[in-house]
């Protein structure tokens, strides 16, 4: 019994031992110097550190985009003319894309002009999608409901968080002065402009003192309504226009303020007295960008192109409506006129190079389209032909530009000796000497199939990806009380700059985009008169 009592207690007491051992091993800790922490020199002080560092780079990072960030300047509404008792205005309502707004600034200005009144300038309204042609009703209600006011949450809202229902479209489009785009104090020489960044009518009362039944609405049921003669002799034809206004009839209005719909439409407003055609003269050559980061960044483009007018610049529009139905065609046509002109080709080679030339005469018939404007007749009977008699062949023979280029910018190596088809492919290096930029907003830019031809017929083809600064650029620039940035706007821009700097220019048809670098960006960049067209000028 003795034995059998001496055994347990024994047992409990190697238990016991066992269990003091585990929790002094469990509790115990090394002495740390006081300045040491605890996870030093393991995994998770590490990563914790790295973190530390990764916030601070990016800490840093943000300060300086903060600092490059490019603001749009909104000046006072009354930073060119402070309205007086005895003036008059005109008003209209702007809509559509960038370029149906400015078209409609130009009509505006000659129509300000003609009948001695203070122009009322409204905003560049810029989105994703445009604001459409509506009625005058419908148009001024739209306008009126796109609005940011009550909006100033949208743009607080964390990366990520959910939005509310009001803030989804918050950042698809904004609205930026035209003094953001152009330089305007030469053109208030001859019209007095008022700002105008809101576009209420309660707007027009407060600001400018006048009373509702001073405001003589000009209401349109038409994109076309009318067009405006200022030659009382003139018999131009009112073409797809419904109504004809003389400028007599419209001075005759007395009303403080007359308020027009859209004055969208080329041509819309007549110069056809040689005092307007010099009006118009002088409001296209000073309606062309001059915002600095877009000439900027432009120049750095064209420098590492050879230089002004050491190019050739297309503009290329395949993305949407008409341009989509007859990309094919439109891009036949450029490329035939370089082959013609840049080219020594012999109708056997351009067979070889334009293989498909037959089936890119048509016209897309999966693409529906609706435009409000009439498109330009087109001709889908092209044929396969050379025609080199305005060719230069100085101008267009050579193994290498005949300006250098950036380092970066590497021609296209010449093709190999035999074609898929097993013809002896042509050398085309000896085209490198014509070097041509691209403009477009085909996805993949020069890369898109539909370019095909040209980069086969010319080693040196370049587009806005060959010059990725230019992105990181145009992203500082904001509208800062929106947080809304306009690289998207701005990117054509830079490409239509940049493209109007070449020696040639060709455009794509029907596009009022390729008409403002033909007309106007194109002949200020390379030094030569501004030229109108349309009907002609009255001389009696």
């Amino acid at each position: 019994m003795a034995k059998l009592t001496l055994r347990k207690r024994s047992s409990v007491l190697v238990v016991a031992c066992i269990v003091a051992l585990l929790l002094l091993t469990f509790f115990y800790t090394p002495s740390q110097p006081a300045d040491r922490s605890p996870l030093e020199n393991t995994p998770l002080q590490g990563q914790l550190g790295k973190d530390k560092d990764i916030k601070a780079i990016n800490k840093n990072k943000d300060n300086e985009n903060r600092a490059n960030l490019v603001a749009v300047d909104f000046p006072s509404p009354f930073v060119f003319h402070t309205p007086e008792k005895d003036d008059k205005y005109l008003a209209y309502l702007p809509h559509s894309g960038f370029h149906n707004q400015r078209i409609e600034l130009e009509n505006a200005l000659l129509l300000a002009s003609y009948l001695n009144r203070t122009l009322l300038l409204p905003d560049v309204y810029l989105g994703n999608p445009a604001m459409p042609w509506l009625r005058f009703d419908k148009m001024y209600e739209r306008i009126l409901l796109q609005t940011k006011h009550g909006l100033e949450h949208c743009p607080q809202i964390p990366m990520g968080a959910p939005y509310p229902m009001e803030c989804l479209n918050y950042a698809r489009w904004t609205q930026v002065p035209w003094t953001f785009f152009y330089d305007l104090a030469p053109l208030t020489e001859q019209v007095k402009i008022v700002l105008r960044p809101d576009l209420s009518l309660e707007w027009l009362e407060r600001h400018l003192g006048v009373k509702r039944k001073e405001i003589k609405l000009m209401k349109d049921v038409s994109p076309y309504q009318f067009r405006v003669y200022d030659h009382p002799d003139s018999k131009t034809p009112l073409a797809k226009f419904m109504e004809r206004y003389d400028v007599e009839t419209l001075a005759a209005i007395d009303d403080k303020i007359l308020h027009f719909g859209s004055v969208f439409g080329t041509h819309r407003v007549l110069a056809q007295q040689p005092i307007h055609a010099e009006w118009l003269t002088k409001i296209r050559t000073n309606l062309i960008f001059n915002t600095p980061v877009l000439i900027d960044t432009a120049r750095h483009v064209v420098d590492q192109l050879g230089g002004s007018r050491n190019f050739i610049g297309l503009h290329i529009r395949v993305g949407d409506g008409l341009f989509k139905v007859r990309a094919n065609i439109n891009i036949d046509d450029i490329y035939h006129d370089l082959v013609d002109r840049f080219t020594d080709l012999t109708i056997d080679q351009l067979r070889q190079l334009d293989p498909n030339h037959d089936d890119d005469r048509q016209e897309r018939t999966d693409y529906e389209v609706k435009t409000l404007r009439a498109a330009t007749t087109i001709t889908t009977d092209r044929p396969l032909t050379v025609d080199h008699a305005n060719w230069d062949v100085d101008a267009a023979i050579g193994k290498v530009p005949l300006t250098p280029l950036a380092p970066h910018l590497q021609c296209a190596q010449p093709a190999s000796s035999v074609d898929a088809n097993g013809d002896v492919a042509i050398d085309t290096s000896r085209f490198s000497r014509t070097v041509v930029y691209i403009a477009t907003d085909a996805p993949k830019g020069k890369n898109n199939p539909l370019l095909d031809k040209i980069r086969a017929t010319f080693p040196c083809v370049f587009d806005l990806s060959d010059f990725p600064f230019v992105f990181d650029r145009l992203k500082q620039v904001h509208v800062e009380d929106e947080q809304v940035k306009l690289d998207s706007y701005l990117i054509p821009m830079l490409d239509a700059i940049i493209a109007a700097h070449g020696h040639t220019f060709y455009g794509t048809k029907d596009s009022t985009f390729t008409t403002y670098i033909e007309r106007q960006l194109h002949p200020v960049y390379t030094h030569k008169p501004v030229r109108l067209s349309g009907p002609a000028v009255i001389r009696n």
